[in-house]
């Protein structure tokens, strides 16, 4: 208790808001998530490829949302495109229980993803805006911790629920959006930084087009997708290989997922503490490697407790790099510009989460299942050599909170 009351008094009132809401609102999407391939083969009645193309337009319309969402940030603020993204994904999320048609799915997954894409770089701009550089791997990794606490629960129930019915599954993650929503309305104020006036000889202000200047940021991000592209195989091809290829269905994934979340409840702190006199570039180049290492390894096993221990390798691999990476881009990034900056790093997600599932199904489809995991492993080794090359060119520089 006296270590959290020091940790609290380390971050701001707003910030343990975000904290709060985040578990309710990772709760919720922990219900349906994990289930999304299943839930899509299931319904529609199609091969993992063509979900793969469903899951695609998922991926194209978050890219979108990433990009809009970021400038919208920068330029309308946090709070507000926090607001709009909550509500309407809330709003999704019960349409896509009734999606019973390929077209259909592809128009309720098209518009989720666009929705849902806005809230993250807001968030994580407005968590840069709150709190200062040398705190913010630990602030991203509370935010990681809580997060997957609730991944952790909400599995568990979706498993079960998912068994008798995927609408209330939906029904019931709706709802948990739906009061995140309200939290944030009514709880959280604005920080966006209060922008300097412009003068007629000063520079244009920062847009898209400068953060694509930024060569080592761009850099950042293609390493970033690779490790993306290895994350889609764990999330979304994995379930489908465990219940097609060994019986295991549902249940079992959920407490995969489960194992994953729970580390980074148990673990994320403690490595992030162990690991903060470590250069953040070759922090996120072991994270890359271990990637590549939990994602091979499905290929030499064929029972639950296998699936378990590759999670396991993953999961490592992800507490180091995911709230590294996010603190790196707080770094580069000038305070006028942190939601497009934010806003480019979830697009490597959706990059990532766009080209993976169809690299996976394409080489299981055409090639064989076992196939898909040692070739994509190669991609984690790809990330980790971009990231060494980053950190020998260009050292990071650290930024200060706004308010």
């Amino acid at each position: 208790m006296q270590r959290f009351s020091t940790l609290r008094a380390e971050f701001p009132r707003q910030f343990w808001i975000i904290f709060g809401g985040t578990l309710i609102n990772s709760t919720g999407s922990g219900m349906v998530f994990p289930f999304i391939t299943l839930y899509l083969r299931q319904r529609l009645n199609v091969s993992i490829t063509y979900v793969g193309v469903i899951l695609m337009f998922w991926s194209v319309s978050a890219l979108v949302g990433q990009i809009v969402g970021g400038a919208f940030a920068d330029r309308f603020g946090r709070k507000r495109l926090m607001v709009f993204s909550l509500a309407s994904n809330a709003a999704m999320l019960t349409l896509f229980g009734l999606a019973d048609s390929f077209a259909l799915a592809a128009i309720v997954v098209s518009v989720t993803g666009f929705v849902n894409a806005l809230y993250q770089p807001a968030r994580d701009a407005m968590i840069a805006d709150l709190v200062g550089s040398d705190r913010r791997p630990q602030a991203y990794g509370l935010i990681r911790v809580v997060a997957n606490l609730g991944i952790a629960i909400g599995p568990a129930i979706g498993g079960f629920l998912a068994a008798q019915s995927y609408l209330i599954s939906f029904l019931c993650s709706a709802s948990a959006t739906f009061t995140y929503f309200l939290i944030t309305a009514l709880l959280m104020r604005e920080t966006k930084p209060n922008a300097p006036p412009h003068h007629a000889t000063a520079a244009a202000p920062g847009n898209l087009i400068t953060v694509l200047r930024d060569t080592r940021f761009v850099a950042f991000c293609a390493g970033a997708i690779c490790c993306t592209i290895l994350a889609a195989q764990m999330m979304a091809v994995l379930p489908v290989y465990m219940k097609d290829q060994f019986g295991l269905g549902e249940t079992y994934f959920g407490w995969v997922m489960t194992t994953n979340a729970g580390m980074v409840v148990l673990l994320q702190l403690p490595i992030t503490r162990v690991t903060r006199e470590i250069p953040r570039l070759v922090l996120t180049a072991m994270g890359a490697l271990l990637y590549a290492l939990g994602v091979g390894g499905i290929a030499l096993g064929s029972a639950f407790p296998h699936f378990i221990a590759a999670m396991v390798v993953f999961t490592f691999g992800e507490m180091i790099l995911v709230p590294t990476s996010t603190a790196v881009t707080a770094d580069l990034a000038p305070a006028d510009l942190r939601g497009r900056y934010m806003g480019m790093l979830g697009l490597t997600w959706s990059v990532g989460f766009g080209v993976g599932p169809i690299i996976g199904g394409l080489i299981s489809d055409h090639l064989a299942p076992i196939a898909l995991w040692p070739l994509t492993a190669l991609s984690g080794i790809i990330a980790a050599i971009i990231f060494l090359a980053i950190a020998r060119l260009a050292p990071l520089r650290a930024s200060r909170a706004t308010i």
